[in-house]
């Protein structure tokens, strides 16, 4: 068989149908089945994932591993490591790939042969799910979870951009400076190895428009403040671990207990409000009522305060976390007994 030129990587936990959906279109890739394959880690699933993974051996040149739930960040790697291509595009298990996304990414890998170029794609969202009123925020007002309408085709970005799920780059490279730090099991593991890249030589991303695509997953307010409270709990340990001031302003760790002291007593309210005002957009929305200015400029309000109260209590309750294991092992170093050396 010959060797593959790029590698679709999984890491993927107790999704078995969206993962599904993801491996149906690459069925459907431009690129010849021998110019890549799929490699996918499964992180501890409990449900059918296997089965519905080894159900596309015959359709796909894929191989599928089970590991313990270890994070993301391990799946990650432990994909890398069986990967046989020079290229490894990092995919998310809710995502479909447009036919060409694939050999987009390797074009512009091509175009740039430099082993310190990444790649980023586009991400866009099925247009039933841009409708919903958190969906629509979080990716067009606030960028929680994208940010593309502030970049262009072709334009050379910073490690900032080397998003995970969304960006490839040539192996070669994490073997060189390498790859990702499995402490960080959900968040921030992708910016992290981007942050050490660009620390230990050149890195660039090339955002690539035409690598496309699209995210087929509803997330739910009640799930997104679950995962920007685990957001900020990643921040504030990428700023412990790399205690810059670079990273201090990124990760937006600044004045964490004054700043969580002003809301602590708040957090309720404030999640309270944003649960209120969704559940009567999402109502109208089930209508096909209009959202007035008045509704939109309450409801993305509320939004704003509830995620950014959860990242900031995230990132309180792992300063504290840490405070108290350091604490912890000061103490331990304090018992110690150190006796006198004994003399021939």
């Amino acid at each position: 068989m010959s060797k593959p030129k790029i590698s679709a990587l999984f890491s993927t936990f107790n999704r078995a149908e969206l993962l599904r959906e993801a491996l149906t279109a690459l069925q459907y890739q431009t690129l010849s089945k021998e110019d890549f394959e799929v490699v996918i880690i499964d992180d501890g699933s409990s449900d059918s994932t296997q089965e519905v993974a080894l159900s596309f051996q015959s359709v796909l040149p894929l191989r599928y591993v089970h590991q313990p739930n270890l994070g993301l960040a391990a799946g990650k790697n432990h994909g890398v490591k069986l990967s046989n291509a020079p290229i490894v595009v990092f995919m998310d298990d809710d995502d479909v790939a447009a036919p060409n996304l694939l050999e987009q990414h390797l074009k512009t890998h091509n175009r740039y042969p430099n082993v310190n170029t990444a790649v980023l794609g586009y991400t866009d969202i099925r247009p039933d799910l841009s409708k919903l009123p958190l969906m629509h925020f979080v990716t067009q007002i606030g960028y929680y979870l994208f940010s593309y309408p502030k970049i262009s085709h072709g334009e050379e970005l910073d490690y900032t951009y080397f998003w995970g799920g969304r960006s490839s780059c040539k192996k070669q490279l994490l073997h060189e400076r390498g790859m990702f730090d499995p402490v960080f099991k959900f968040g921030c593991e992708d910016i992290v190895l981007g942050y050490r890249l660009k620390e230990s030589g050149p890195f660039r991303v090339i955002y690539n428009a035409k690598a496309k695509r699209t995210m087929i997953r509803a997330i739910s307010l009640r799930d997104f403040l679950k995962r920007v409270y685990r957001q900020g709990q990643s921040n504030y340990l990428f700023w412990r671990k790399h205690p810059t001031e670079e990273v201090c302003v990124w990760a937006d760790v600044k004045e964490i207990g004054p700043r969580w002291k002003l809301i602590e007593d708040k957090i309720e309210l404030i999640k309270a409000s944003a649960r209120g005002l969704d559940e009567i957009a999402n109502v109208r929305l089930g209508e096909d009522a209009e959202l007035d200015q008045l509704l939109l400029g309450l409801l993305h309000r509320s939004y704003w305060h509830a995620i950014d109260a959860m990242k900031l209590f995230g990132s309180y309750q792992k300063m504290i976390e840490l405070d108290a294991q350091f604490s912890e092992k000061t103490q331990s170093m304090d018992k110690l007994v150190f006796l006198p050396a004994v003399s021939d």
